[in-house]
């Protein structure tokens, strides 16, 4: 919502019809106003920025600094791969920690650490589960992603959150286990059979392009 200029305003609406609330989340709200914003904070409404998908398609930039300051949940997303081209979260954090910084003209505005957070326990809190996911806490799910820091890119390793957030990618992932099943070791995929998965798609893209009579 308020994803485009022509958008505006959909948030005011909302909050004029009391239907923000904790467990209502606001995705792609670029065009607000500071009053929409504090409506928000006000009503523990979260918000999911998409900065691929927002960029991509023409919405606008972020105004992630604004949002925080005010005391907004703020959690990150992929969207669509339709637009973003792929699910990496490492572009994700890389892309809205610099557009923030560049809008600002302050190269410290949003420091990794905090954009961190965001694609990890502020995005459970924005979607109500972080009671399960989003942190390594005694009680919680076994969801953890494991990085091999001796990859080339990171092996000259220094402070952690900054490398993971500006340097780390998706080939540098090892191991990663959600909910106590591991899902991928040593770089290779487990629960899946890959080669199968890519015929499976290729087979169902085909014959969406058949029935739709598209290419």
């Amino acid at each position: 919502m308020s994803n485009a200029r022509a958008r505006a305003g959909q948030i005011a609406a909302l909050a004029k019809e009391n239907l923000l609330a904790r467990d209502v989340q606001c995705i792609h709200a670029i065009w607000v106003t500071p009053e929409e914003i504090r409506a928000l904070a006000s009503a523990g409404t979260p918000v999911s920025f998409s900065p691929y998908t927002e960029l991509r398609i023409g919405f606008g930039f972020p105004q992630t600094g604004e949002f925080l300051a005010a005391g907004v949940i703020v959690g990150l997303s992929v969207d669509t791969t339709a637009l973003s081209g792929n699910a990496d979260m490492f572009a994700i954090m890389k892309a809205i920690q610099n557009i923030e910084n560049s809008r600002s003209e302050n190269e410290f505005k949003l420091p990794a650490r905090r954009v961190l957070e965001l694609a990890t326990i502020e995005g459970a809190r924005s979607m109500g589960v972080d009671d399960r996911v989003g942190s390594l806490k005694a009680g919680k799910r076994a969801d953890l992603i494991m990085v091999n820091t001796r990859e080339l890119n990171l092996g000259v390793f220094s402070e952690p959150a900054h490398m993971l957030v500006e340097a780390a990618q998706p080939a540098n992932v090892d191991t990663v286990m959600v909910d106590g099943r591991i899902l991928k070791r040593r770089g290779r995929l487990t629960a899946i059979d890959v080669e199968q998965t890519v015929s499976e798609a290729s087979s169902a893209l085909a014959g969406v392009r058949k029935r739709a009579g598209w290419w």
